[in-house]
């Protein structure tokens, strides 16, 4: 046998190399449905609601590509519904976004991001406060975008960012008893 050239061994190489990935592939496509399989024979789900199709067509099995297999897993761990997830318990026992807005509306004044998470640590002691004053910014954004709160920046800095109601802006700027402390 003589020898082979470079091309001839580079393209074994990439003959092999496209194995490997194939094979790969192969055996994640494998898991996938073993653990589809697994679930669907463990859950009382009805499988015929993740098949395509399905008027019209004569009952047995379905035709290769019609099982939707991202639904039956959505489905399954309940993935894409809105709401807590089943079995959870509220982490703050009522509504964390109408605290908030009660709290702003209680100090009389605009009001900055930190005093709020200090004012709202006082009522939830045991809370991480790095991870808390997250969750406030979040919620304080949701109400400022349901037009429930407004935001007056000092000195055009985010960190000087307050926060209060609209009654309490005039052209830009907080009316006089409303400013936030210094």
């Amino acid at each position: 046998m003589t020898n082979q050239t470079n091309s001839v061994k580079a393209l074994i190489k990439e003959l092999e190399s496209g194995k490997r990935q194939l094979k790969a592939e192969f055996d994640r496509s494998m898991g996938a449905l073993e653990a589809a399989i697994k679930v669907l024979s463990i859950s009382k789900l009805d499988p015929s609601d993740f098949v395509k199709g399905g008027l019209g067509r004569k009952p047995g099995r379905p035709m290769k590509g019609e099982i939707n297999l991202k639904m039956i897993v959505r489905k399954i761990k309940g993935k894409g519904k809105r709401g807590r997830p089943v079995g959870s318990r509220a982490q703050f026992h009522g509504n964390l976004t109408q605290t908030l807005f009660d709290l702003v509306i209680s100090q009389k004044r605009f009001i900055h991001n930190r005093d709020i998470v200090a004012l709202m640590m006082k009522k939830y002691p045991n809370v991480d406060r790095a991870e808390f004053a997250k969750k406030v910014s979040v919620l304080l954004a949701s109400l400022k975008k349901q037009d429930r709160l407004v935001t007056y920046q000092e000195g055009g800095y985010r960190k000087n960012m307050y926060w209060g109601i609209r009654e309490w802006m005039k052209s830009g700027k907080p009316v006089k008893g409303k400013e936030p402390k210094k």
